[in-house]
Parts: structure tokens; C-alpha cells; sequence
């Protein structure tokens, strides 16, 4: 295989007078950079962005890109229809609203795609690979890098390392809604209040903090009007209506299996099945992004061209469906494993093995209810990081877990969102368990 660009992050190898000037930008700045940022721990603000080579950006892009087809082939390998996968996977009839079974698997299901990614002594191993309409992250993975760029500016060192922000994963998702649902479309992004997005239980609070996100909508092309689910409406004919608005197009920023009933969800589910406006993305999406598929990759080998084969080897951890026979590896091994539920997301029920006591994993995979997977541990990179805890004052430097993604958008990559841990903390990275988000810079060094 041939040698690709190490994706890993770059602080350590930076000259120190930039390191001291990137670290001097975020104490004058950070206040300006993180205000409004989603997130759910305050008790520590980043002092800089992670930061990485355009061919690393690249590396990471060319392996989700190729992911991505690779989890559709795999499913159309053993199934036709959203109902034909459903039922292979084991997903209850009535577990994914708005579903439609006669779905076909088409390469329309992959959209709009985020992975996962661990870097593992600098090489992209991708954990997951999400599949949905209301991928997480995109405001903020743009808003924190485009704030950093603009603190950056006239930098004179960092123009010279040709400092750039990843294209904007906001523009490439707006392109991607108006080129499914077309242009001139009125298009509700609909979000459920019972979200666990900030803000998402004040509705109008989060309509207005969107306001310029839906302005920037309607410069390219997507009518959008940011609307609860739960406030929705039919009209005599059954069309749906947000507000005064009659609605073309419905953009789903609620995750099918976790939307809590409600008049206006009826409303959609009605509108649905007549048929009465088109979906950006239809709910079948989230079933590619079931865990099981990663099992499935390595079960099918044997059947992929060599450099397809070669992709699932090295980025792609091995992966085991569950099943009671392999009850005596999973507790012999459990330092070398994940236990992961195949249908949530967000990091629940993930017990990590090594962090996990001998006992408590036992219990764990002897009550798990539904299917589940194995998968090898990841011994990711960690990465090292200045943080502000701005009650104090103080300032540490620590080396924490970190996870980066990388979206595409009707196959074009664009943006980056990164989560790492607070200082202290460990495991599962993810925003609603604490941990702290960033862009990714991008430069030149160390390339031709």
C-alpha cells in the first residue's frame, strides 16, 4: 500500500515561537472564540484549536469517502429495502419513526455522512460512521475555526505556513438540501424539543439563535425556517404548515428512534405517508449507521477488491456481532475491547474494557437487551492540550483523548468537528459526557 500522510495532530512538532503565539491568541481571545459555543461542560475553554496538514485533511476525507460507499455496498449485499435491512439487522418494526420499508437502498441514503475517527499512532481508525440527516456538530465545528481564522488573520508566521480553516461544512450541507429537495422549496429544519441540544427546550430562544444560520440558508438557495416538530401543523389537504408557511420540503434534525410523540409529529407522520412533502433525509439513513455493519465489512473480506479490502484493515477496527459464544473472549479480553449497543448513538451504553471493572463488564454483557458488537480497542493518540478554567484564572496543559470527525455532504468533504476530553477525564468522547469541542487548523508543515 502506498505511504499516505499521517493525519496526526501537529502541536508537538511546531515551531515553539508558534506554538507561543497560538497560546498567546487564545488568552486574549477565547472569551470572543467559545461565546454561545454548545457546550455542556464550562468548567474548561480550549486555548487554541487541534491543528493539522491539508494532506492529513485529505487522508482523513479519501477514508470516509470510501467508508461510507463501502457500508452501503455491504447492506445492498443482503438486502433490497429499508424493511429487507431492518429485519436482518434485528431493528423493531415500530423503532424507527417515519420509516418507510419499501425504501430502496439507494446512494441517496449516503447523503450526508460524519465519521468517527480515533487516530492510532497517526493513522484515521474510524469507530463510527453516521449516517443521518441531523448529523451533530456542523454549527460549531464551523463557528469555533471560522472565529479563530478571523483572530488569526495577520498573523504573519501562520499565512506563511498557509493556515487555513476546512470548507464550510454549513455552505456544503445547504448545497446538498437544495440539490435533494430543489431549489425555491420551502424547507423546514424541524429540531424536537426534547432534544439534548442546548437551548432545544426554549423553542423560540433556539429559533432566534438560528436565525443567522437559516439567513445564510437563504443565500444559497434553501427557503429554511427553523420550526419545533412538536408545534406542527396540517392543512385541509394535509400538507404541513410551520406557522403561515406551507412546507415543500421537511429537513429532519431529530433522530428517528429518539422523537417523543406529540401532535405535531403526528402531523408528520400523516403528511408522510400521503406523501405530502419530500424528507431530507428519509428515516431508512439510520439504519446504515448501525453498528453491526462494521462486522459485516470484515465478515465480507474475501469478496472486496484488494485496495477496498486494505481500507477495512487498516482503518476500520475489527468487529464482532455479539452472540453467547463469544461470551469467554469477551471477559478473557476484556482490556482489548469495546462493548458497544449496535442502535444508539451518542456514547450510550459503551463500556470500554480496560476502563471498565472485571465485574461490572461481566454485568454488562450479560444485561445488555438487544444486539450488540465487539469491537478491538482503538490505542488512540492522545492529544495535548492548553485549557482555561475561567473561574480561576488557571491554566493547564494536558494529554487528552480526543476524536476527530470529518463530514461529507452529497460525497463533497467539508468542515471538521474534534472533541476531546477535559482535563482529567477519559473514556467515551462525547459532548453530552463533558467533553469539549474545537475546529481543526490546517497547514503546510512537513509537506512538499
Amino acid at each position: 500500500m502506498t505511504q499516505r500522510p499521517s493525519a496526526a495532530e501537529l502541536w508537538p512538532v511546531l515551531p515553539a515561537e508558534v506554538r507561543d503565539r497560538l497560546l498567546a491568541y487564545g488568552h486574549k481571545y477565547w472569551q470572543q472564540v467559545y461565546d454561545d459555543v454548545a457546550l455542556q461542560n464550562q468548567n474548561w475553554i480550549p486555548l487554541r484549536s487541534p491543528v493539522g496538514t491539508h494532506a492529513g485533511y485529505d487522508e482523513l476525507n479519501r477514508v470516509t469517502r470510501r467508508v461510507s460507499q463501502l457500508v452501503l455496498d455491504a447492506c445492498r449485499r443482503r438486502a433490497r429495502t429499508a424493511g429487507e435491512l431492518r429485519r436482518i439487522l434485528g431493528v423493531p418494526d415500530d423503532r424507527i419513526q417515519l420509516l418507510d420499508d419499501s425504501e430502496p437502498l439507494t446512494g441517496r441514503l449516503i447523503n450526508a455522512i460524519r465519521s468517527d475517527l480515533l487516530l492510532e499512532r497517526g493513522v484515521p481508525r474510524m469507530v463510527e460512521c453516521n449516517v443521518e440527516s441531523a448529523l451533530g456538530g456542523v454549527l460549531d465545528a464551523d463557528g469555533v475555526i471560522k472565529r479563530w481564522m478571523e483572530v488569526y488573520r495577520d498573523e504573519p508566521m501562520l499565512t506563511a505556513m498557509g493556515a487555513a480553516a476546512p470548507p464550510s461544512a454549513i455552505d456544503a450541507r445547504f448545497d446538498a438540501i437544495r440539490a435533494d429537495v430543489g431549489p425555491g422549496k420551502v424547507t423546514a429544519m424541524l429540531f424536537t424539543a426534547g432534544g439534548g441540544y442546548p437551548g432545544a427546550d426554549r423553542p423560540n430562544y433556539l429559533i432566534n439563535r438560528l436565525k443567522p444560520f437559516a439567513d445564510r440558508g437563504r443565500e444559497l438557495g434553501v427557503d429554511l425556517i427553523v420550526y419545533p416538530v412538536e408545534w406542527i401543523e396540517q392543512d385541509a389537504d394535509g400538507r404541513l404548515k410551520a406557522g403561515e408557511s406551507t412546507l415543500d420540503a421537511v429537513w429532519r434534525m431529530f433522530v428517528p428512534p429518539f422523537v417523543n410523540d406529540s401532535p405535531g409529529m403526528r402531523a408528520v407522520r400523516e403528511a408522510n405517508q400521503a406523501g405530502t412533502f419530500r424528507m431530507y433525509l428519509p428515516t431508512a439513513v439510520w439504519l446504515l449507521s448501525n453498528k453491526t455493519i462494521f462486522a459485516w465489512l470484515w465478515d465480507d473480506l474475501d469478496l472486496l477488491p484488494a485496495e477496498d479490502a486494505e481500507i477495512v484493515r487498516a482503518h476500520i477496527p475489527r468487529t464482532w456481532v455479539y452472540g453467547p459464544e463469544l461470551r469467554q473472549r469477551a471477559i478473557e479480553e476484556r482490556e482489548r475491547l469495546v462493548f458497544k449497543p449496535t442502535d444508539d448513538y451518542g456514547g450510550h451504553g459503551v463500556f470500554i474494557g480496560p476502563l471498565t471493572p472485571a465485574a461490572d463488564w461481566a454485568a454488562a454483557i450479560d444485561g445488555a437487551e438487544g444486539p450488540h458488537i465487539l469491537q478491538e480497542l482503538i490505542e488512540a493518540d492522545p492529544l495535548t492540550m492548553q485549557f482555561l478554567k475561567p473561574e480561576t484564572g488557571e491554566v493547564v496543559e494536558a494529554d487528552v483523548s480526543y476524536c476527530v470527525s470529518t463530514y461529507l455532504f452529497d460525497r463533497i468533504p467539508a468542515g471538521v468537528f474534534t472533541r476531546f476530553s477535559p482535563p482529567g477525564a477519559g473514556g467515551v468522547v462525547n459532548l453530552t459526557q463533558g467533553a469539549l469541542t474545537g475546529g481543526l487548523l490546517l497547514v503546510n508543515v512537513g509537506e512538499n
